[in-house]
């Protein structure tokens, strides 16, 4: 999936901040209904997954709430499979109504569910639920289009540079959480500031960019990306010196 799909009026501003690091694939064609299936266990889900029926785990109710890993990995299957099938919608899909919304509500929840409830702070698996959160808050920012207002823009990366920050302090070994965050702050500078007045925060997603740990090899191109559009930006703005980060 091409990190630059997304077109309209923004399309500098969405191309420069959209990150497809999780390389997740494309699921089928057919609209589900989130949790209007029948309850299903994390066996059940599993052998799902194994089949890469994601609309049955899109479609099955989750009745799982208390904390351990398993609820956790629960929660977190059926949001993967929700994620996927709203990566796979049209790109001119609304993130604000619709299909599609509902489809990267249910992930949200899910994933947040799914770090609410693991027992191991120290587990892989955390990594994991961030890292989908993180991409199903940039989905829902990128995909909002040019009739929306600014402030609902600036509102959406507000909360994926929360998450994001999240993300650094419960897994500060994981490149995930600085990436995202200096992605948050490079679409905050382009959407907030013009000329030099977007010094600053190009400064800070230079800065967060250069405290990320050594990314894996899957995120090494989303890395080089991001780092080329904010010296490019840095270069256009005539910023003297990056700033350090706030």
């Amino acid at each position: 999936m091409s990190p630059l799909r997304h077109t309209g009026p923004r399309l500098w501003l969405r191309a420069c901040c959209a990150l497809a690091l999780l390389g997740l694939a494309v699921g089928c064609e057919t609209q589900p209904i989130v949790g209007f299936g029948p309850v299903l266990e994390l066996e059940q889900l599993q052998a799902l997954v194994a089949d890469s029926d994601w609309e049955a785990i899109v479609a099955a109710d989750i009745d799982c709430g208390e904390p351990s890993d398993t609820c956790a990995e629960v929660h977190a299957i059926r949001a993967d499979a929700c994620l996927r099938l709203a990566i796979q919608l049209p790109v001119d899909a609304s993130a604000t109504r619709g299909r599609t919304r509902q489809l990267l509500d249910a992930a949200e929840s899910g994933y947040r569910q799914a770090l609410l409830l693991h027992h191991s702070s120290a587990s892989p698996s955390m990594a994991s639920y961030h890292g989908g959160l993180l991409l199903t808050l940039s989905e829902r920012r990128n995909r909002l289009d040019a009739s929306v207002r600014e402030r609902t823009l600036d509102r959406e990366n507000q909360k994926l540079l929360a998450a994001a920050n999240q993300a650094r302090a419960q897994v500060p070994d994981s490149a995930l959480g600085f990436i995202y965050t200096a992605s948050a702050l490079l679409y905050h500078a382009l959407l907030k500031e013009s000329g030099g007045n977007r010094c600053q925060g190009l400064g800070q997603a230079e800065a967060m960019l250069k405290q990320t740990p050594a990314p894996p090899a899957e995120l090494m191109n989303d890395h080089q990306r991001l780092q080329t559009l904010i010296e490019q930006e840095l270069r256009k703005s005539h910023c003297a010196q990056a700033p350090g980060p706030a």
